[in-house]
């Protein structure tokens, strides 16, 4: 019997390549170009399918209000008005510029906030879209958190108003270029919590629960509406890796006083971050196959 020449082969989750082996090179090379191909295809698909949530999501938080997105600037507003003559009129706090200090952190927090507790329902909320269709799931919780990242946006431009009126609590210098950086790292911290979140309330319901009472927790200790110097020693330092409030801190400090994060507050930023987004990326990935059993 003659002997059957020895052939290659390329598997992945949607088909196989064989070639022989004397076509090793032009055979491999058309292969990987297929697989490149597919991935970008596949890549492409995610982000279209991400922002089209995005878009319908945010279009439908204010479809049927009089204001519209006019109440994405009316409610920090409202909170910095009424936490600004709290704390200088009754408690006489001595942080500069105090009504831009909140703001900055009434914003942020709204978007922390706003984010999580939208990403931990997102999977639960669109259950007929799991259903019927297939596409990447991590994509619902993150569309939840990029929509209220537009409110976000809107609402920082109340930020430009404010300087004619306290030019003093702000500071045009290089600094302000690390803005999209500390930004991106709060979008990845949010994403982070919204993957573990929005996977494990499919599966256990008390999740939200649980979430809004970590929420209320998490506000009390990071500095939005105090300053951290206020905190003793040592609580300062344990609060000081609290990944939300060194971002907010660099974002103030940014804005506000033109200074850099040294190199503790980046580790303190960057590394709780980072092991918070991966921990959520496997939990998202763990529990994913048993999201239709679910909803």
């Amino acid at each position: 019997m003659r002997d059957l020449p020895e052939v290659w082969t390329h598997r992945t989750a949607h088909r196989e390549w064989y070639g022989a082996l004397e076509d090793t090179q032009d055979e491999r090379a058309r292969a990987i170009d297929a697989v490149r191909a597919h991935r970008k295809a596949g890549l492409a698909r995610a982000l279209h399918v991400a922002w089209v949530l995005t878009r319908t999501d945010f279009r439908a938080r204010y479809r049927a209000q009089a204001l519209g997105v006019a109440w994405s600037l009316v409610s920090p507003l409202v909170m910095m008005a009424v936490l600004s003559l709290v704390f200088t009129r009754v408690f006489h706090a001595s942080t500069e510029h105090f009504p831009i200090f909140l703001l900055i952190g009434v914003l942020c927090w709204d978007w922390i906030s706003n984010g999580i507790t939208a990403a931990t329902h997102a999977l639960v909320n669109n259950a007929d879209v799991i259903k019927r269709t297939v596409f990447a799931r991590q994509v619902l919780p993150m569309a939840a958190i990029l929509s209220y990242g537009v409110n976000f946006a809107i609402a920082s431009s109340m930020l430009l108003v404010f300087i004619p009126i306290f030019p003093d609590a702000f500071r045009l210098s290089p600094a302000l270029l690390l803005l999209p950086v500390l930004l991106g790292l709060l979008v990845l911290l949010i994403v982070g919590i919204g993957f573990a979140t929005s996977v494990l309330n499919v599966i256990y319901r008390d999740v939200a629960y649980l979430v809004n009472t970590g929420l209320l927790l998490l506000y009390w200790l990071t500095p939005v509406i105090y300053p951290l110097e206020v905190i003793s020693q040592p609580y300062r330092s344990v609060l000081a890796w609290n990944p939300m409030g060194g971002i907010l801190l660099g974002i103030r400090g940014a804005i506000m006083d033109g200074s850099y994060p040294d190199l503790h507050a980046w580790a303190a930023m960057i590394l709780p971050t980072a092991a918070i987004l991966g921990v959520g990326w496997l939990i998202f990935k763990r529990y994913e196959r048993l999201v239709l059993d679910y909803v």
